[in-house]
């Protein structure tokens, strides 16, 4: 049984691996492109494109803290669980 909690445990790694990295690429990414959008658009200035940019890091590092707490309480939760183990 110790197999295949391990296996799981394998799977749900690469699973906040991949969030992890949606999660710091995707906000920037969207972020930069409407910035440039909006400036070509309305002809607003390079301002524009800063602004979205550092707003895309911004959310990208809320997101990251918020991974980090879920990642950590799961923690907790399954190593409390390991303990009740006999």
């Amino acid at each position: 049984m110790k197999k295949k909690k391990n296996k799981w445990s394998a799977l749900r790694y690469l699973i906040y691996f991949t969030q992890f990295g949606v999660t710091m690429v995707t906000p920037p990414l969207i972020f930069a492109y409407g910035s440039f959008w909006l400036a070509k658009r309305f002809g607003w200035g390079n301002g524009v494109v800063i602004v979205g940019i550092l707003l895309g890091i911004a959310v990208a590092a809320c997101g990251l803290r918020d991974f980090m707490r879920f990642t950590e309480k799961q923690a907790r939760k399954s190593q409390q669980e390991e303990d009740k183990l006999p």
